[in-house]
């Protein structure tokens, strides 16, 4: 699946946010969906970071080099 206007690219931004700010993954989730589009975040990949961790995910992916 490929990010689609921004959905899961910025969905997933603010739902990192969220999380950070102590709210749990689901719950992020569910705020993005409500307040931006239900289409918010229909990648699962890009939940799946949300859950495992950016920060473990970009080791896991590669990203940072």
């Amino acid at each position: 699946m490929r990010c689609h206007s921004g959905y899961n690219r910025s969905g997933l931004v603010v739902a990192q946010a969220l999380v950070e700010l102590g709210h749990g993954t689901d719950a992020a989730v569910r705020l993005v969906r409500e307040r931006r589009s239900p289409w918010a975040l229909n990648n699962p990949v890009f939940v799946d970071y949300l859950n495992t961790g950016l920060d473990v995910a970009v080791l896991l992916t590669g990203l940072n080099g």
